[in-house]
């Protein structure tokens, strides 16, 4: 059984990972846009294509989750299989996954009581 020691390290190891995303911390959020697109130019150029799109992705996530929409389970099972493709692929792929949510929105404002 474990001693009171070596959960303390574990809990301290895990306090000091868990610190790099506070704020300040190595991987803490940039709040500063201008910051985030210095690091995303500093990007080799096919990395920064997805890096944008996946911005993009993510700026569309938090659309859906402020009208607390779902993006669907089609999409979500897109966006998973990503990662598994060649980088040259990625972009593209996310970048078709954007265009899906952007006209989900264009036709649901088809539908609100703006029409007549």
């Amino acid at each position: 059984m474990p001693d009171k020691k070596f959960h303390r390290t574990v809990l301290d190891e895990l306090d000091q990972v868990f610190n790099q995303f506070q704020p300040g911390g190595k991987l803490a959020p940039i709040e500063d846009r201008f910051e985030y697109e210095k690091g995303i130019e500093a990007l080799p150029p096919e990395e920064r294509e997805v890096v944008r799109e996946l911005t993009n992705f993510a700026d569309l996530c938090k659309y859906f989750s402020e009208r607390k929409q779902k993006l669907g389970s089609e999409v979500v099972a897109a966006i998973a299989q990503v990662h598994k493709l060649p980088i040259a692929e990625r972009a593209a792929s996310v970048r078709e996954i954007n265009q899906k949510l952007i006209e989900r929105i264009h036709d649901a404002g088809q539908d609100t009581q703006f029409r007549n």
